[in-house]
């Protein structure tokens, strides 16, 4: 795998994680090892806006990772850019029915923040 495949970074509690063009087995194995890792309060902020494409086998891994949230009581959300392929199949899949989704990162981080600490409305 490539260093630059998955990037993450970790802040009050919120992993941000940008996917690259790893499979989805790594994706979701990283990403489960992370959540376990995550100090309260906690969100998944997935980023997918530098992917071109989004097969349907990676929208079941990012199905499956956002169950484990919800198990885990873990917050959890995509970042999708508007207009490109990925937004596409992650609207006609029916995973932007069940998972909030973003066109920016900071909009989703915002829109978590307890209500004392926003600085964006949401």
């Amino acid at each position: 795998m490539r260093e630059d495949d998955i990037a993450s970074e970790r802040s009050g509690g919120a992993l941000v994680v940008e996917l690259g063009i790893t499979t989805a087995p790594r994706w979701a194995t990283v990403l489960e090892t992370a959540l376990g890792e995550l100090p309260w309060p906690r969100l998944l902020v997935v980023d997918l806006g530098r992917l071109d494409f989004l097969s349907v086998h990676a929208v079941h891994a990012l199905l499956d990772l956002f169950e484990l949230c919800r198990t885990g009581e873990v917050a959890g959300c995509l970042i999708v850019p508007a207009g490109g392929d990925v937004e596409r199949v992650v609207r006609l899949t029916g995973l932007a029915g069940r998972v909030p989704v973003f066109p920016h990162r900071l909009l989703a981080i915002a829109r978590y923040q307890p209500a004392e600490m926003r600085w964006l409305p949401c």
